[in-house]
């Protein structure tokens, strides 16, 4: 066969796994930034939601070796090797099966948070978990026929076709439940003060924005797949939507580093919001009369300010009082809507 023959031939596949694995990359970098400003940010969290970050962080990691390796193994290793380059080698790992678990934790995590914004209602957390297990096992399904197939442009049995169905239409469907119902809970429980208001705004838009992400994502890759039967173009969608999944659900934790600038205490320790400087108790250290008259502005809407002329005991006590009148107004809010 000629090199021209075998360009042409190759250029449908490699493409989309060149695009696949460059985006992927990428989004990895980015993942790794948010997660940094996670462990910064937010060392106060719960054991188990900090297991829940650093553990897909941690499947992100290994995913990202063995795309890594699959790269390698198409463009260096096998290079102008067609039988390489569609050959499996561990997509049936990293695409489907991965990007299932990955899918099924974040969806799993927004279970919860709806079942908390609902009042403890279960019935929408359990239609959004039991389709997420569907999804997840038509990703498991997916995985295996792959391999099993051995080649990215033969997976055009019916069983596959099925399997992909689940997994990828699972996942939308999961994704626009999850925006819908987090908007409706978010929207209710609007207490009509200023700073609850724009929280609740901001969390609303985080939601929509990277519930549309995620279903959009999957649902072009399964059209893709569709559309392009013995085609290898869907891989470049289907290679990053693990690192979408990780991405979404770990942006809208760190989005309360922003949230905090203007909605008090959101976090279980209040002090961890404030100023460096600005430390209440026996451990005051050096309060500059800027950072008081910032704090006093951000608090007069609640009826509580602080005076930067009192002393640092002082302080401490107008700190309670402020602290009590934040909770009062939009605590019980703040904390339903970030607790995790």
């Amino acid at each position: 066969m000629s090199t021209a023959s075998v360009s042409s031939d190759a250029i449908p596949v490699a493409g989309p796994l060149l695009v696949g694995f460059m985006i992927h990359w990428c989004l990895f970098s980015t993942l790794c930034v948010q997660i940094y400003i996670y462990y910064e940010g937010f060392m106060q969290d719960r054991t188990i939601t900090k297991c829940l970050v650093y553990g897909v962080f941690v499947m992100e990691f290994i995913q990202t070796i063995l795309v890594a390796f699959d790269a390698f193994s198409v463009f260096a290793f096998g290079f102008g090797d067609l039988v390489s380059l569609t050959a499996m080698h561990y997509h049936w790992l990293t695409v489907p099966i991965m990007s299932g678990l990955v899918a099924f934790t974040s969806q799993v995590f927004y279970a919860y948070r709806i079942y908390v914004l609902s009042s403890r209602s279960r019935i929408v957390p359990a239609i959004i978990i039991a389709i997420a297990l569907l999804s997840t096992a038509g990703g498991f399904v997916t995985g295996i026929l792959a391999r099993i197939a051995g080649d990215i442009t033969q997976l055009n049995s019916r069983a596959i076709v099925i399997a992909i169905t689940f997994w990828c239409g699972g996942a939308a469907v999961c994704d626009i439940l999850i925006a819908i119902y987090m908007t409706f809970y978010l929207s209710k429980n609007d207490t009509g003060f200023r700073h609850p208001r724009r929280l609740i705004a901001r969390l609303i838009r985080i939601t929509v924005e990277t519930g549309t992400l995620t279903a959009v994502a999957a649902i072009v890759d399964l059209v893709l797949f569709y559309a392009f039967p013995g085609g290898a173009i869907y891989t470049a969608v289907a290679l990053i939507l693990p690192k979408l999944y990780a991405n979404a659900m770990i942006m809208v934790l760190n989005a309360r580093l922003k949230i905090t600038q203007f909605s008090g205490p959101l976090t279980e320790d209040f002090h961890s919001i404030l100023p460096s400087h600005i430390q209440f108790g026996t451990n005051t250290t050096e309060t500059t009369i800027r950072e008081v008259n910032n704090l006093r502005h951000s608090t007069s809407s609640f009826g509580c300010t602080l005076n930067a002329s009192k002393t640092p005991a002082v302080i401490h006590a107008d700190s309670t009082e402020m602290i009590g009148k934040l909770k009062t107004t939009q605590g019980a809010v703040a904390e339903s809507i970030l607790s995790v």
